[in-house]
């Protein structure tokens, strides 16, 4: 089962609008979903990637399903942008890149996600630093 499929993406795009811009070139959308699949999944390595996208449970990802859509909205209107907000797009695009960087840096934990069994219970590594001291005589 695909994590994201051609209905799904009719929540983002009319059917007749995904049409035109694939110009009988069905694969291109799927092309557009692999990619932000990809892209998406640098940015949250940390969870068992496999569990989550062959997961049939449309509850616990349905935030990652949204992202995925919004970035391979904006892959796919690359091709040709009819009848598409291109403003909308990016801006749905860089929300769901700063999403998923929150996701990355531990600022976000989505519940229910699934972890790698192997996991160290360590957490996310992070350096830090106390704040410059200012010193006046």
């Amino acid at each position: 089962m695909e994590f994201i499929t051609r209905e799904d993406f009719y929540t983002h795009m009319y059917e007749g609008v995904i049409n035109a811009i694939e110009d009988d070139n069905e694969d291109a959308l799927t092309e557009a979903i692999d990619t932000a699949i990809g892209e998406a999944c640098g940015y949250i390595a940390r969870f068992d990637l496999d569990a989550i996208l062959t997961s049939s449970d449309r509850k616990t990802y349905a935030n990652l399903r949204t992202y995925l859509k919004d970035l391979a909205k904006w892959h796919f209107i690359n091709i040709c942008n009819v009848a598409t907000d291109l403003t909308l797009a990016k801006e749905r695009y860089d929300d769901a890149i700063a999403r998923l960087k929150d996701i990355q840096s531990g600022k976000v934990t989505p519940r229910g996600w699934a972890l790698p069994e192997e996991a160290n219970n360590a957490g996310a590594f992070m350096v830090t630093s106390n704040p410059k001291r200012n010193n006046h005589f």
